[in-house]
């Protein structure tokens, strides 16, 4: 088959020489339908064969049909956030479908970055970042577009958020401290007002109240190893008798850094037993042993991909999980990771 000159072709060439309908032919470059996979790999060896490629971009602005899904994402060198993106690209091409990135320096970018992807027309938005406000929420599902917040509220009642189940991993890591006697307990929180962070930090100190203890929360502006550092060293400034002999980090990085902070100076768990959240790479390196919560990925994007794909065919959408406080909300369990830093019993 003669190959055309690079933009002559059409997609009814690619029709005749794939021997199937233009719809076929659309369906198979816009992901938007179900079609057999030999189908499409004898379309897409067909358009390759005649010089033919859609402009994806153009359609999108023209009709809104375009095989393009906006990613809002940000602060990439967080290492679980990356986890999530990688995931995301991965499930976004097993749809036939492109994603557009918007990436913001800072959660309170996000607002911003949805306004401009609202002008995209793409199929849908899927948050990872910031805050999702209802205005912005009530635009994307007004246009038919899906709207995805992972980790964070949707803030619609038509919109699709998963997320950790963050009280109970702060449940979870005061029990068992109280489990192991300890007595005087600290939370190392994220920005005032950030979301899981802050759900982390208010699940601890529920569960440490009703057994009768107190909790200090230090919040940080930050989430860093500096951050956990800089704590390190706020609790050695302490007075012995007020320093704490449990510490619950609201993510690994904190909790990495509080480790290195303390290096030489108290023992681990002896003196102060730590528990982290987010089950970084870095946390069962031989230096730290972390005791941490893996936040339950898989399950969240496997029903991420399953709101997507529901909404691609246009079927009724079932919801599994508990909800709570946010309409939509399905939280997952995340998992305790027993290491060196607490518990009595460490992972192979």
């Amino acid at each position: 088959m003669a190959r055309r000159k690079s933009g002559t072709a059409t997609s009814h060439d690619v029709a005749r020489a794939a021997n199937v309908s233009q719809a076929l032919v659309s369906r198979a470059f816009t992901g938007n339908g179900r079609i057999a996979p030999k189908t499409r790999e004898r379309i897409l060896k067909a358009a390759e064969a005649v010089g033919w490629q859609p402009n994806a971009l153009a359609r999108s602005m023209v009709t809104g049909d375009a095989p393009l899904v906006a990613v809002i994402t940000t602060r990439l060198n967080f290492d679980w956030r990356a986890q999530v993106l990688s995931r995301l690209l991965k499930a976004i091409q097993e749809w036939h479908l492109k994603p557009l990135l918007f990436y913001a320096e800072s959660d309170a970018e996000v607002d911003r970055l949805l306004d401009e992807a609202l002008g995209w027309r793409a199929r849908g938005v899927i948050v990872t970042a910031g805050v999702v406000r209802e205005n912005r929420a009530a635009a994307i599902i007004d246009k038919g577009q899906f709207l995805v917040a992972l980790n964070r509220p949707a803030n619609h009642d038509k919109g699709f958020s998963v997320a950790t189940d963050n009280p109970l991993g702060g449940r979870m890591a005061a029990k068992l401290f109280l489990e192991e006697g300890r007595q005087r307990l600290l939370v190392l929180g994220g920005p005032q007002g950030s979301w899981a962070p802050s759900l982390r930090a208010e699940g601890f100190s529920q569960a440490a109240h009703e057994a009768g203890r107190q909790v200090a929360v230090w919040n940080n502006d930050t989430m860093s190893t500096e951050a956990g550092r800089a704590c390190a060293g706020r609790l050695l400034a302490l007075p012995s008798a007020q320093q704490p002999d449990a510490v619950f980090a609201t993510n690994d990085a904190m909790a990495l850094g509080f480790l290195d902070g303390l290096r030489g100076h108290r023992s681990i768990p002896g003196d102060i037993a730590l528990i982290g959240f987010d089950n970084l790479p870095a946390a069962e390196w031989a230096p730290y042993r972390l005791t941490t919560f893996e936040q339950p990925l898989e399950e969240m994007m496997r029903r991420l991909v399953a709101h997507v794909d529901g909404h691609s065919e246009e079927q009724p959408l079932q919801r599994n999980g508990a909800r709570e406080q946010c309409p939509g909300l399905i939280r997952c369990k995340p998992k305790l990771i027993t290491r060196m830093t607490a518990g009595k019993t460490e992972c192979p």
